[in-house]
């Protein structure tokens, strides 16, 4: 029988090492509902949502310009993120016919391949493609800042350089007025324009061009901006503090407009207020933005996450314990779901594994094989992890069609439920999810691997108490989504010297104090699901005698709880079809009581880890040996034909 299956995994191999160089085989299921449906925008925002099948469509051969978030739904820096988002499209929503606000969801099974194609490495990252942008172009990154102006201000600095290099000639001048004379202006002014605006300010300064921006769709106006660097207009001028804002009508002398307060709202308002008592309408929807509480309340919420810059799935994980949630369970389709984001989503993103990432990847795939709990064993992630031992480099692209593949000709793989999560199930589907799946599945892998020591005895890593949390560190720092996440992690991994533990009870621990530090960091933070507090785990009503009386950490009773909560013994299979819970108490420690399910029957496995019958494992071996066969036969007909080439030739007259 173990032949049988070392046969049918070199077969199914040399099927996937082929399909692997050829066109991607179709695969969709319904894995968007694991990840939050409609993502973290809406209609009722004014940010455009983008999508596979409209991106390219309204990207290229555009008369507007794109800034574009990829972003991914279940990424905590993107959740904090998102508010600045909306406000900042909200803000600039009167340059819409200049430059659209957009978003595209990478978490989407659908639009990874656009998210892979345009290297997106993490999450958000902000693109601006140009007015008229073409395929080869993957457009230009734009720093994110710490706020909606910094967002803005960046965006300005990009469109400053679009005009200057020629591009968006059909948008109001927001290049600096260069001219020692303001009157000149006339002579290429439409006739429509009653009043010219002149804003002098400071050459790093962003307001004159917002406000031009704001404005611009008001006919009757002209706005230009002076920077201090012309100091010849300046002193013309007698303009001596900025900003001092000008104006100038056809038949009019110039006059210098009061501006109560300094700012862009200032400004504008003092524009608006003269031009309507010089009996001038103009729309008032016009140029409005955000209102000032609003932008206070989104930049409010912004600084609370910059003292925390780092999170995400790490750490919006945290979340995996609840103050409201009363159970305390490991669920299968939590492990399951996590491992099927990964494998199908997440490490596709990377555009070439190699080096690095690949002894990464190696490891990573080489933790799961040995350790993971597929329930229909683990020939899926061996004959992945087979594929990826024999090749030095990869694409993502690459990478995805092997999973999806292998997936394909060897299901069903997963528990073939519908994709949902039960311990980590969010109070909505922007929280939890994913993050807490990932937490809890290296939490597993930590236990078990510590578990059953001997489980794998001739494994690369098995001498190596930290073989999960390397490949753990190496998952984390090079395929990660988030990059602020996981720059964090690595930073916290390095602080509290992760490689140092020197046996697995110790890397067990080592994870939990890791995990306990990120709730209490996040305690609190926009990401954090109001229904599922991040807390210091475990909770005293799940581990009495994991405190002391003066409430520090009893250790020894704290492992013991962990190794009782993620063995293989304590999986719930909830929500998968054929299993039936009893539920039971299983003392821990000294005591403490924890609620955990009885593992219910299965079929016994095959040697090679399938629930196969004669049938299905006849089947499997005549495509072996036919494939086989096949190959032995063509290549016997070539050297026949070889054979009869020479003695034809060899029967020629010599010359």
């Amino acid at each position: 029988m173990e032949l049988i299956g070392t046969l049918l995994k070199l077969w199914l191999m040399n099927v996937l090492i082929i399909n692997c160089s050829s066109a991607v085989v179709p695969f969709k299921d319904n894995y968007q509902t694991l990840i939050g449906g409609q993502g973290l925008y809406n209609a009722s925002d004014d940010v455009v949502i983008l999508n596979a099948t409209n991106f390219k469509t309204n990207i290229y051969g555009s008369t507007k310009s794109w800034l574009v978030e990829f972003y991914n739904s279940w990424c905590g820096f993107c959740y904090r993120f998102a508010p600045t988002w909306k406000a900042l499209a909200s803000d600039i929503l009167s340059w819409n016919d200049i430059v659209v606000v957009a978003a595209i969801d990478c978490a989407d099974d659908d639009n990874n391949p656009i998210c892979r194609e345009y290297e997106i490495m993490h999450y958000p990252m902000l693109k601006y493609f140009s007015v008229n942008a073409h395929p080869p172009s993957l457009g230009l990154v734009i720093e994110k800042g710490s706020s909606i102006d910094s967002v803005r201000h960046n965006l300005i600095s990009r469109l400053e350089i679009e005009q200057q290099e020629g591009r968006g000639i059909t948008w109001p001048n927001i290049t600096p007025y260069r001219n020692v004379e303001i009157t000149d202006v006339w002579r290429t002014t439409s006739n429509n324009v009653k009043y010219f605006f002149f804003i002098f300010e400071k050459t790093d300064f962003h307001l004159g061009t917002e406000v031009i921006l704001d404005l611009h769709r008001i006919s009757s106006l002209q706005i230009r901006r002076v920077t201090s660097d012309n100091e010849l207009l300046c002193v013309v001028n007698k303009v001596t503090k900025f900003p001092t804002l000008i104006v100038f009508g056809r038949n009019e002398s110039q006059k210098v407009v009061n501006v109560k307060v300094s700012s862009r709202q200032g400004v504008r308002r003092a524009i608006k207020d003269y031009v309507i008592a010089k009996g001038i309408n103009i729309d008032e929807t016009i140029g409005t933005t955000v209102s000032h509480d609003m932008a206070q309340n989104v930049e409010t919420a912004h600084q609370t996450t910059i003292g925390t810059i780092v999170k995400s799935r790490e750490e919006q994980e945290g979340e995996e314990h609840s103050s409201k949630k009363t159970d305390d369970y490991l669920y299968q389709l939590d492990l399951e779901n996590a491992l099927h984001y990964s494998m199908n989503n997440e490490i596709s993103l990377t555009k070439s594994i190699n080096g690095e990432k690949m002894e990464a990847l190696r490891k990573y795939l080489a933790v799961l094989t040995a350790y993971f709990p597929l329930r229909r064993g683990n020939t899926y992630l061996e004959v992945i992890r087979d594929v990826v031992k024999s090749r030095s480099t990869m694409t993502g692209e690459e990478f995805s069609q092997l999973a999806k593949t292998t997936e394909e000709v060897m299901s069903p793989v997963y528990s073939g439920a519908p994709h949902q999560w039960i311990g980590c199930k969010g109070s909505t589907n922007s929280y939890r999810g994913y993050p807490c799946g990932l937490w809890t599945m290296f939490h597993m892998l930590t236990v078990n691997f510590a578990l059953e020591p001997n489980k794998v005895p001739r494994a690369d890593f098995s001498q190596d108490p930290t073989a999960v949390l390397r490949a753990m560190h190496g998952y984390i720092g090079t395929f990660f989504g988030c990059a602020d996440c996981a720059a964090h992690f690595v930073e916290m991994a390095g602080k509290n010297k992760i490689f140092d533990a020197h046996s697995r009870d110790e890397a067990v621990l080592w994870l939990w104090r890791a995990h306990n530090q990120v709730n209490a960091r996040l305690s609190g933070d926009a990401t954090e699901d109001p229904e599922h507090k991040k807390i210091q785990y475990p909770a005293i009503e799940h581990c009495p005698a994991c405190r002391y009386v003066n409430g520090s950490w009893n250790e020894e009773e704290v492992l013991q709880y962990l190794k009782t909560k993620y063995s293989y013994s304590s999986i719930k299979y909830d929500g998968i079809s054929g299993y039936n819970s009893n539920v039971g108490m299983i003392n821990i420690g000294n005591g403490s009581r924890v609620r955990l399910e009885r593992l219910a029957k299965e079929k016994r496995p095959t040697a090679f880890g399938w629930d196969l019958n004669v049938f299905d494992i006849s089947i499997c071996v005549v495509l072996y040996v036919t494939s086989t066969a096949i190959l032995v036969l063509v290549c016997i007909k070539f050297a026949v034909k070889r054979t009869k080439k020479k003695s034809h030739i060899s029967l020629l007259p010599k010359v």
